[in-house]
Formats: C-alpha cells, sequence, structure tokens
C-alpha cells in the first residue's frame, strides 16, 4: 500500500496538482482523495483508469507492477527531497565502485529497519 500511496503523491507533486484538482478529475472529494495519498483507505480499482490517463502511466505502474518507459520517464522526474531520481543516479554513478557497494549494502539495511519498524 505504501507504494502505491507514494506513486500517487509524486506523480500528483510531478504534474503541479494539488488534492484538489485530482480529485475533481475522479469526481470526489479533496478529503477522500487524500486518505488514498495517505494510506487511510485504499483506492478502488475504478479510479485506477482515469488516473493512469492524467498521468500517462499504466495503471500496472500506479500498483508498483510494472515499469514501462514512460513509467520510467514519469518516475524519473519525480521529486525526493529536491533531488529528482535522475539526479540521484548521477549521484550514484559518479561513487567509486566501493562506495556503491557501500551504498548498496546501507540501503539494504534501510529497508530491513523499516520492515523492522512496521512489525
Amino acid at each position: 500500500m505504501d507504494l502505491i500511496c507514494d506513486r500517487l503523491k509524486n506523480l500528483r507533486e510531478k504534474h503541479n496538482f494539488k488534492q484538489i484538482n485530482v480529485a475533481s478529475c475522479l469526481g470526489i472529494t479533496q478529503q477522500n482523495y487524500s486518505r488514498y495519498e495517505s494510506g487511510k483507505r485504499e483506492i478502488p480499482i475504478r479510479h485506477l483508469p482515469a488516473l493512469a490517463k492524467l498521468y500517462n502511466v499504466s495503471v500496472e505502474y500506479i500498483l508498483g507492477l510494472s515499469m514501462t518507459e514512460n513509467d520510467l520517464t514519469s518516475l524519473s522526474n519525480c521529486v525526493y527531497n529536491g533531488k529528482t531520481l535522475k539526479d540521484i543516479i548521477d549521484d550514484i554513478n559518479s561513487l567509486s565502485s566501493e562506495n556503491i557497494s557501500s551504498l548498496l549494502i546501507y540501503i539494504e539495511f534501510l529497508k530491513f529497519k523499516q520492515n523492522s519498524n512496521k512489525t
């Protein structure tokens, strides 16, 4: 569920939409849409095609099931802490192979830590 919430928020922010704009496209209130992005409610399947069309990505991308070329382009423009994914990849590519290995180990540690906090 977190992946879907994050993707919905990142896609909306990338397109400079407010929650009210997306909610209007779906024919729901901003409060209901906010619950989808925050993970308080699961997004109904009926809204997925409209969101995919709005953001020019696949439904599978929103659900975290695929990565098409459009999906990758859309994702690469999402901003995380002020940096696009492309910027982050460029930063990683500038590291030495030893530091990349350390980064991968640290990523695994963070994933473990995050999963431990959920239980």
